[in-house]
């Protein structure tokens, strides 16, 4: 049976997009490539952190910090249930939330003018809680919860987009895109086997998003096209913990368990680079060699490498910082995948490294005894 005229244009068209898919990744390697080679001017001084304030409100871990999108406020929540809105300019408390009597707490949102609070957590639902105000000498303004969006399990990321859609994601819906007015889901983008771990918009207004899972996978989404998967990155070989996009709006890095940072072109499927720091390995060599000294044979332990929880990126997407389950916070500079800038060690593992939107601060939060949340600033 001969093929038809259809099916030869279709035929055509899919070799088309191959070509031009493997210019791209070959104009990408040879970028990369001269990159490297370029011998761009190292770093003199590094810019360290500089504590602006401690903000001390939580008796418990807290498990998720978000900057508003004017960078007015910072949103913590603790696993107590305790929602704390911050001041930026002051570092002081501007509200309080209690949330002990809904859920255990995991991902929140925040809207620009801190009129809308979304919550969610262990029980499958986000929580929205609208902003009440009272006058003066009735004291401060109070926030009520009316909205419930339901979900089938634990919810691990919320994000707000453009004032009016909610993209959520939790261990078994994939991620659902929601119209926060009527409560009703406009939009389904399913992961098959896994669950999403991480999330994020390319661009603030734009409408593709990102999402990655615990198969290791980034995967590009397009809000308009519910259901069809854009594309799909070389992965890592673990969960993908935070995914961190460039002021280019064409990069992106991503954070795994696998101790990996992976950097790519939007434009290309391929790794454009990886880093990771030999301090690490040598730091895992040694714990095993210790290990293996106390450790009956019959029981040895192995050691897993630290994880990257979270990574910021500078105003210039040249210096990366990466926050790793081993109590340090990593300097990289993008021209040297191979060579760690900077270390600082921190008392607990670091958990989130938030940069603001205006990328004039970041706020680091480390999981003490306790937890311990700094705005930070470079000096």
């Amino acid at each position: 049976m001969k093929p038809n005229e259809e099916e030869l244009k279709l035929l055509a068209e899919i070799v088309h997009l191959k070509e031009r898919l493997q210019t791209a990744q070959n104009k990408v390697r040879v970028r990369g490539k001269e990159l490297k080679e370029s011998n761009l001017p190292i770093y003199q001084q590094v810019p360290f952190l500089t504590p602006l304030y401690h903000l001390k409100a939580h008796t418990s871990k807290v498990h998720d910090v978000v900057w508003s999108p004017g960078d007015k406020y910072v949103l913590t929540i603790g696993a107590e249930g305790c929602i704390v809105l911050w001041e930026t300019q002051t570092g002081l408390i501007h509200n309080v939330v209690d949330a002990s009597s809904i859920q255990p707490l995991t991902a929140t949102a925040l809207s620009d003018d801190a009129e809308k609070i979304f919550c969610g957590g262990l029980c499958a639902n986000v929580v929205l809680y609208n902003s009440k105000h009272r006058p003066p000498e009735d004291g401060y303004s109070y926030y009520e919860n009316n909205l419930v969006y339901e979900h089938t399990g634990q919810v691990n990321t919320i994000l707000c987009h453009q004032q009016t859609k909610l993209i959520t994601t939790s261990l078994s819906d994939g991620a659902l895109v929601w119209d926060i007015e009527k409560v009703r889901i406009t939009g389904r983008f399913p992961h098959n086997n896994c669950s999403v771990q991480s999330l994020t918009l390319l661009t603030e207004e734009g409408n593709s998003f990102l999402t990655g899972s615990d198969d290791g996978v980034v995967r590009r989404w397009d809000i308009r096209q519910p259901g069809v998967l854009v594309c799909s990155f070389e992965p890592h070989q673990s969960d993908v913990n935070c995914i961190r996009p460039f002021p280019n709006g064409e990069n992106f890095v991503t954070g795994s368990e696998d101790a990996f940072i992976h950097l790519y072109d939007l434009r290309t499927d391929v790794t454009l680079a990886r880093f990771f720091d030999p301090y690490i390995a040598s730091q895992q060599s040694q714990d095993v060699t210790e290990s293996s000294m106390t450790a009956p044979p019959e029981d040895p332990v192995r050691p897993e490498a630290p994880a990257v929880c979270d990574i910021a990126v500078s105003t210039s997407g040249r210096m990366l910082l990466a926050g790793g389950r081993d109590s340090i916070v990593y300097f990289w500079d993008i021209a040297q995948p191979d060579q760690c800038l900077h270390r600082e060690v921190e008392i607990g593992p670091v958990m989130k490294l938030v940069m603001s939107h205006k990328k004039t601060a970041l706020v680091m939060m480390t999981w003490d005894p306790r937890s311990r949340i700094r705005i930070m600033r470079p000096r």
